[in-house]
């Protein structure tokens, strides 16, 4: 139900409105492209584009009210045809009126929120279905789908902008929903996209090299992912149970963050050290092709998970989903069977059984951290060889190319360095510096890397080379069904090169 203006402006009370404060506001937005009769249109200055100069757009579109800064108010006409509220900066209110419009929506979700380099996705679909066997019916938005219990839609970001994150989480309730499972990248957390949710946990999964093209350096990235912090202070602020932080106990980058004020659960592995003052550890793991055995010791109390996931990799994302729903006091022995039923994710560690004995798996994995991971995670795997098919973005962090070819040169026995999504940049001289690391990793005399420019040819190819008892690990897309070359965005799909192959060449050679 339509709210007035002076409703949705309550959570912004130093905003004074100008007009009729009762006018009926049906949604939100800050594009005057989507204005219309019972639209607020909150008009912000951004770095490109300043929303301000849409403001006669917003209001010849039939808007019911609109907000503006204090500095811009030349750009009302006058004299202003609908009601308006004048504030300092506009940048924070999108969301937060968003958040009121739909009924402040995350006050009755139990929202659980993962952060970190790798494993955000699988954990947040294990998370997902952990909350629903224990709360109920969960949503679920993440890099590969939005799923609102009403409509499921691909994801264009992996955490969707204050305006739509809470207009989703408005149809999650609306349909039903009582909890919602979420991915916050590191972009959404630095430009403040998620800064009126309220969570009830955070977990931290781990931190490595990625989009340093974007944050100044290491310490940028992290600053940047321990703002998940304050989504669960912002709970608490707001009236929700005290949240919980749940965090990766084994990664060094994690062991000096501040969390002050928060309860925390630690969880660890225990392959990346000897983490101390743990709740959760894996006391002990069997690791094969049709699954994982892992048993769990919780404050002294054993806990067994038996997961179709396969890897190493799944243990730290089985570990991370429990340690999530053991901090929120969820029953342990509910937790353990809803992971021990969950299924594969997309892309993430998927395998595929080859006609001639050998094992592909398909895998987003796209940094140096992460790509080391699945491939020692394969090599567990393997009866004989290790082979794997990579590339790396264009338009995105250059320093870790030759990083990720040195990875495949300790790791793999065989490579084919290959084209990833080279955006604007020449896919030949990004082959060229994921080579040179190669080169510089097995030194003079040691074998060569295949390069194949050509996504599909390179797949194919070494597909083709995978014989019995060998292990292909395909590299960097996952989930994603397209190639962006160039300013355009070609059809490619990993998992169906795969399919396709299985069921042409590859049963017949």
């Amino acid at each position: 139900m339509a709210l007035t203006m002076a409703e949705i402006l309550r959570s912004s009370p130093d905003l004074k409105i100008e007009g009729d404060a009762g006018v009926r506001i049906a949604k939100v937005t800050d594009d005057s492209r989507r204005c219309g009769p019972g639209a607020l249109f909150v008009a912000v200055a951004g770095a490109d584009v300043d929303g301000h100069r849409f403001l006669p757009a917003a209001i010849e579109s039939g808007c019911s009210a609109v907000v503006l800064q204090a500095d811009r108010i030349d750009a009302l006409p006058d004299p202003c045809p609908v009601p308006f509220a004048v504030a300092v900066s506009t940048r924070p209110l999108p969301g937060r009126l968003a958040r009121e419009c739909a009924g402040r929506p995350d006050l009755s979700l139990v929202a659980a929120g993962i952060t970190g380099t790798n494993g955000k996705t699988t954990t947040a679909y294990l998370m997902r279905g952990m909350l629903d066997a224990a709360v109920g019916r969960c949503g679920l938005l993440g890099t590969i789908i939005y799923d609102t219990g009403r409509s499921i839609r691909p994801a264009p970001l992996t955490t969707p902008g204050g305006v739509e994150l809470f207009g989703l989480l408005g149809e999650m309730k609306d349909a039903g929903c009582r909890a919602v499972a979420l991915e916050i990248s590191s972009h959404a957390l630095d430009q403040r996209r998620a800064a009126d949710l309220a969570l009830d946990v955070a977990v931290l999964t781990n931190l490595s090299r990625d989009h340093l093209d974007y944050h100044r350096d290491f310490a940028s990235y992290l600053e940047a992912k321990a703002r998940i912090f304050d989504l669960i202070r912002e709970g608490i602020r707001r009236g929700k149970r005290e949240g919980v932080a749940a965090i990766n106990a084994d990664d060094p980058a994690f062991a000096d963050l501040d969390t002050a004020g928060l309860p925390v659960l630690r969880y660890a592995t225990g392959w990346r050290g000897a983490a101390r003052d743990v709740d959760l550890r894996v006391a002990g793991a069997e690791l094969g092709r049709d699954g994982t055995l892992l048993e769990l010791d919780f404050r002294g109390r054993t806990l067994k998970v038996s997961s179709p996931l396969v890897g190493r990799f799944n243990v730290e994302n089985l570990t991370a989903a429990l340690a999530a729903g053991l901090a929120l006091d969820l029953p342990a022995d509910v937790c353990c069977e809803a992971l021990s039923r969950a299924g594969q994710v997309p892309g993430r560690m998927e395998p595929f059984r080859l006609p001639g004995g050998g094992l592909a798996v398909v895998d987003y994995a796209h940094t140096p951290d992460a790509l080391e991971a699945v491939l020692k995670s394969c090599r567990e795997l393997t009866d004989r060889r290790l082979l794997t098919v990579f590339g790396c973005g264009g338009d995105r962090d250059r320093g870790k190319r030759p990083q990720m070819g040195a990875v495949a040169a300790r790791e793999a026995d065989a490579t084919w360095i290959t084209s990833d999504n080279p955006r604007g940049e020449d896919p030949e001289s990004i082959c060229a510096e994921i080579a040179e690391g190669y080169r510089d990793e097995v030194g003079e005399g040691g074998p060569a890397a295949r390069v194949e420019v050509d996504r599909t040819a390179a797949i194919t190819g070494a597909l083709a080379a995978t014989e019995a008892g060998d292990t292909l690990v395909i590299a960097g897309k996952g989930h994603e069904d397209y190639q962006l070359v160039a300013g355009r965005r070609l059809d490619l799909d990993d998992r169906a090169l795969v399919r396709d192959w299985i069921g042409g060449e590859g049963s017949r050679g």
